[in-house]
């Protein structure tokens, strides 16, 4: 088993084929790790499920990255079972993240109406580890470790052209540069609402996990001084995202009930998020300077072309 590093270690004149190996070979090695231990370990044990997800994504992201060198079929099989790993894995994540932060801010709530919400936390968490047990247990049987040494052993150029003569140097001015240019659009946006913030938030992760597959044909300075500037800023909009998660379950649950304690409980956490919302966005709008967006998009321009880089999809949102 390898060592759980988010980054991909390479040199710049290393082939793309063999960059796209180890990044994939590290990604799907490191997210069966960890859908073994999300079944295997009890839940209260959230680091699991969490990383779970987050590797999801990091593999998807290598998927996006390399489609051109990956096999048609096997890679579309694969790209299926992420989503459903991303879907198992999510409302436990969530319901995790919601009982960490609830634990510690629903002080200013009556004793009861915590404690229920609490309840209902739990209640629902016991649920949503279900499906990660299903997924488990459903690759399991499909040998999916066999399945992805298989995978990525197929990996060559298969289609585009060789115009960076397959280093990574190249490829990975162009691929970041498809991710950068939208990411500081959504920047220099106006982002009043969880909608704007959302979007913003999603493309940071998509640069954030490129990042981390291409530092190595970068200088020390894009590891060291940039990467850690997108890091936070996604950190900074995950707690906005936070607030909004929880009011989207709120709302669901208050059409699952009439018992009138419950409800009370469920207005009063909803009236907590949204306040605790609109506290956040305004702290990371008065943040979030036109002096800092102009440093991003400068620390940006020494690595990538911002002008002409082609936009890539989402599909490791």
């Amino acid at each position: 088993m390898g060592r759980n590093s988010k980054w991909i270690e390479s040199d710049p004149d290393d082939s793309v084929e063999e960059v796209a190996r180890r990044a994939l070979e590290s990604r799907l090695e490191r997210l069966w790790y960890y859908v073994q231990t999300a079944v295997a370990e009890p839940p209260s044990e959230t680091e699991n499920v969490h990383q779970l997800r987050v590797f999801a994504r990091r593999t998807a992201a290598a998927m996006e990255n390399f489609s051109d060198w990956l096999p048609r079929r096997r890679g579309h099989w694969m790209r299926k079972q992420l989503k459903r790993l991303r879907k198992a894995a999510g409302e436990a994540r969530d319901l995790d993240v919601l009982r960490i932060r609830w634990t510690e801010t629903l002080a200013s709530l009556p004793a009861p109406q915590s404690a229920l919400l609490l309840e209902q936390v739990k209640r629902r968490r016991r649920k949503a580890q279900w499906p990660v047990e299903d997924i488990y247990h459903k690759l399991a049987g499909k040998d999916f470790e066999k399945r992805a040494r298989k995978f990525v052993k197929r990996i060559r150029l298969r289609n585009g052209d060789e115009a960076c003569d397959q280093k990574l140097a190249c490829l990975a001015r162009k691929a970041l540069g498809g991710l950068v240019i939208p990411y500081l659009q959504a920047a220099g946006s106006e982002m009043n609402d969880a909608e704007s913030l959302h979007a913003f938030r999603i493309r940071s992760k998509q640069v954030r996990y490129a990042m981390e597959l291409f530092a190595g044909a970068f200088d020390e300075d894009f590891r060291r001084a940039l990467y850690p500037i997108v890091a936070d800023l996604q950190d900074k909009l995950g707690e906005i995202n936070d607030h909004v998660t929880a009011q989207n379950y709120l709302t669901a649950w208050r059409e699952q009930t009439d018992a009138p304690a419950v409800l009370n409980a469920i207005d009063a956490g909803l009236a907590h998020e949204q306040q605790a919302f609109a506290a956040s966005r305004d702290r990371f709008l008065a943040w979030w300077t036109p002096e800092r967006r102009q440093d991003l998009h400068s620390r940006f321009a020494r690595y990538v072309d911002l002008e002409t880089a082609p936009q890539a999809s989402e599909e490791c949102a």
